[in-house]
């Protein structure tokens, strides 16, 4: 029994494929001969030989020569059949292979791209990203905070998706605070940057994005909000990453969350409208117990820390 290779290409020779199937034949070996820089004469034939027999020719039916011809053939491109085979069942792109970094609650970390760029992650957040970013794009996903600072390159843009917006930088630095439940918060400390919306198609092109320059931000508190951009000091808003924090009329529950995925606790509030009282001041790096007794002070409330709880009393301010 002739081999499944053999009988292909003296279907083909004898003109028995359909059009669909001579052509993939044809293409594959006209990009083979292209792309392969050693061809193999032992095992594919005379490269000319072969060229000459891939193409169709008509067959006179009464030549006994025929037969001869057909197995040279087939016996010249029977590694090239075997890759045809394998060449038409792969897939054509390949899958991206990702890279995934978590950070809990009291940690933060430093990730470096491949490209050069950089990601301060802060706690509680997820980013993701291609292992080998791909020619023509640099594309990560964010669930969380980070600060990125970004290497130019022009020819690769770097996007920065999440769950209700997408950055666009070629070279620049910038935080973005995009945690579940809260704001989507876009800070540039150099560069510009241009942020969309998701989804777009319901609003006009000057609703759904913008262009930030340094020292602006944008938020957006909602899928059905409408972005606001302010002129603030950047700088505050990715002091994170020392430890330091800029309260500016912050409210004690937004305070508390960033000081959650800060320690690693969780706050308990025993009279919600504590919830609302605003601070404002600069909270340098210090323990939880320290930061604790000095909110104590300025808000004339009580506090206790047992384990990861931490337990705050007091009236409304």
């Amino acid at each position: 029994m002739k081999r499944k290779e053999q009988q292909l290409f003296e279907n083909y020779l004898k003109g028995r494929l359909s059009e669909n199937r001579k052509k993939l034949v044809e293409e594959f070996y006209e990009m083979e001969s292209r792309r392969t820089t050693g061809w193999d004469t032992l095992r594919m034939g005379n490269k000319e030989d072969v060229k000459r027999r891939i193409k169709p020719r008509p067959v006179s039916g009464n030549s006994r020569r025929r037969i001869p011809i057909v197995n040279i053939a087939a016996s010249l491109l029977l590694a090239l059949a075997v890759s045809f085979i394998v060449f038409v069942s792969l897939p054509k792109n390949p899958p991206v292979e990702m890279v995934e970094k978590t950070t809990a609650y009291g940690q933060t970390s430093t990730i470096h791209l491949e490209d050069g760029s950089t990601i301060w992650l802060n706690a509680g957040s997820t980013v993701s990203y291609p292992k080998h970013f791909p020619s023509g794009s640099r594309q990560v996903n964010l669930v969380g905070e980070a600060f990125f600072e970004i290497r130019p390159d022009v020819s690769r843009p770097f996007v920065v998706s999440t769950p209700t917006m997408t950055t666009t930088v070629l070279g620049t630095s910038f935080n973005i605070t995009a945690y579940h439940r809260d704001p989507t918060t876009i800070t540039v400390s150099t560069g510009k940057v241009l942020v969309q919306r998701l989804p777009a198609a319901p609003l006009s092109p000057s609703k759904r994005e913008m262009i930030l320059y340094p020292n602006e931000q944008v938020v957006l508190k909602g899928y059905d909000s409408p972005m606001s951009r302010a002129s603030v000091n950047a700088e505050r808003y990715s002091s994170w990453r020392t430890g330091e924090y800029f309260l500016d009329q912050m409210t004690m529950g937004t305070l508390a969350g960033t000081l959650e995925r800060r320690f690693g606790v969780r706050f308990i509030f025993h009279d919600e409208q504590l919830k609302d009282c605003q601070l404002s001041g600069r909270v340098k790096k210090q323990s939880l117990s320290a930061l604790m007794e000095l909110l104590a002070t300025t808000l004339a409330i009580e506090y206790k820390i047992d384990g990861k709880k931490v337990h705050l009393y007091g009236r409304s301010c």
